[in-house]
């Protein structure tokens, strides 16, 4: 998958936020639905071996039921899961292009993971109705004597057979759902650290990176909190409600769904917090820990909301954890891509100079020249203002903080502004404009000009 990032193109900063922006839009739909079909196929196969184990027709009908629930349709399976898994290979590839990171590789082979759990969990399905079709004919070959003894062994042979192939199909798709989910979370985690980005050159290197297990604790937790409440929202609440004359499988739904609600409220607080501990320093901002808050809080009022279901089954309870835990999820996603945006500053910054370069590569190549030399404002709208404000920190430090230094030096402003390097550790690297000499010239002059209020000098005092 790494050839996804050479063939990327270079993006200026207002794209990269862009795709940023699509990044956690992707992500919001993708998080909740991966969790629910992972929590509800494993539920599912649960009680359909153990009911088929036990001769159990309510365990079998309601693991049915589940699995029914998560795959209603193809639509939703490809709008929530393999559009937003595809979507995510293609972003990283193009946020992370001249990076060594294998967060695309990963994301890759995740979505390839997911869509082939996605089809074996449809035979899997589909595999249990058919056993019902193959059932209803053998009963109904009996009641009326149309079959001989030997095609009811037939039938019976057809019938071990598909119950070992909706088995087989179960454990299967459950299996390559949870390695997708891993590499899938394993992805995202890495492309929020650079410095992971060359520590983590391997599938063993990531076993070993601490911070992704905390976010892989976080999904699971996510993923029973997002089943639990979910089946308390669909099967008491939204349109698909169990029959009330159907006491067995009503207790195991309301059963299964509190349980899993109150692991996951309780836990998500603890793990939330660890995994906000875990962030590089260069993510963290206010906004990353007002997000953080925000989502613990709603975290409580969803717990307050299933403990009142739990009390008062009303259905209006239900709802009202259900779009509590989802606003939380919303939170926390948003908080991840902020963090995201705010490791990958200098990223953005060398994608944007690289962007820069391209067009005027392009320019030169199709004989398009500038017939207005820029000016020092033109240069600071166009390159500069992409890191730097005057009053205050951006990317890079403030003008303010910085030029009034070289007032009397523009020459070594210019030396500066032509070959960058390295003077703050607060603030990643500048990174060279490609600017010519005379441009270097011009927004030096304007820089020295906006703090002092005269003319630059140059090393000499002269013009």
């Amino acid at each position: 998958m790494e050839f996804l990032k050479n063939a990327a193109l270079h993006t200026p900063p207002e794209h990269y936020q862009l795709l940023l922006f699509m990044m956690n839009l992707v992500f919001i739909l993708l998080l909740p639905y991966l969790g629910f079909l992972l929590g509800t196929s494993v539920l599912s196969y649960f009680y359909n071996r153990r009911g088929l184990a036990r001769g159990n027709d309510v365990e079998t009908r309601w693991g049915n039921l589940l699995i029914d629930t998560a795959l209603a349709s193809k639509g939703l399976v490809i709008i929530l899961l393999v559009i937003p898994a595809l979507s995510l290979v293609f972003l990283l590839a193009q946020l992370l292009q001249e990076t060594p990171s294998i967060a695309v590789t990963l994301m890759g082979s995740g979505f390839l993971l997911l869509l082939a759990s996605a089809i074996l969990l449809y035979a899997y399905k589909l595999t249990y109705r058919l056993a019902g079709l193959l059932n209803s004919y053998s009963g109904l070959l009996r009641k009326t004597h149309a079959g001989g003894p030997e095609e009811l062994e037939n039938l019976s042979g057809y019938s071990s057979v598909n119950q070992q192939t909706h088995l087989r199909a179960g454990l299967s798709g459950n299996i390559l759902l949870l390695i997708g989910s891993f590499l899938t979370i394993g992805a995202i985690t890495i492309s929020g650290d650079p410095d992971a980005w060359s520590s983590v050159e391997s599938l063993f290197d990531l076993l070993l990176y601490a911070p992704f297990w905390l976010r892989f604790a976080q999904f699971l937790v996510i993923a029973m909190g997002v089943t639990g409440v979910g089946i308390l929202f669909i099967f008491f609440s939204w349109g698909k409600r169990l029959p009330a004359t159907d006491h067995e499988i009503v207790e195991i739904a309301r059963r299964d769904g509190l349980r899993l609600a109150f692991v996951s409220v309780f836990l998500q607080p603890l793990v939330l917090i660890l995994t906000v501990a875990e962030l590089p320093s260069r993510a963290l901002s206010g906004l990353v820990f007002g997000l953080s808050g925000l989502a613990l809080a709603l975290f409580f009022v969803s717990a307050h909301f299933i403990y009142a279901f739990k009390k008062e089954p009303r259905s209006g309870y239900a709802a009202c954890a259900f779009y509590t835990l989802m606003l939380a999820l919303i939170l926390l996603v948003t908080k991840d891509q902020i963090g995201i945006s705010n490791a990958t500053r200098e990223q953005s910054v060398r994608l944007a100079v690289a962007a820069n370069k391209e067009t005027e590569d392009l320019r030169a190549t199709l004989g398009v020249v500038l017939v207005k030399a820029l000016s020092g404002q033109e240069i600071y709208d166009v390159k500069c203002s992409a890191c730097h404000l005057f009053d205050a920190r951006k990317i890079g430090p403030a003008y303010k903080d910085v030029i009034p230094k070289y007032e009397g030096k523009k020459t070594q402003l210019s030396g500066f502004i032509l070959n960058p390097v390295k003077v703050d550790p607060a603030f990643p690297s500048m990174p060279n404009q490609g600017l010519r000499p005379p441009e270097a010239d011009s927004i030096a002059s304007f820089l020295l000009a906006k703090f002092t209020g005269k003319p630059a000098q140059g090393a000499t005092g002269r013009e």
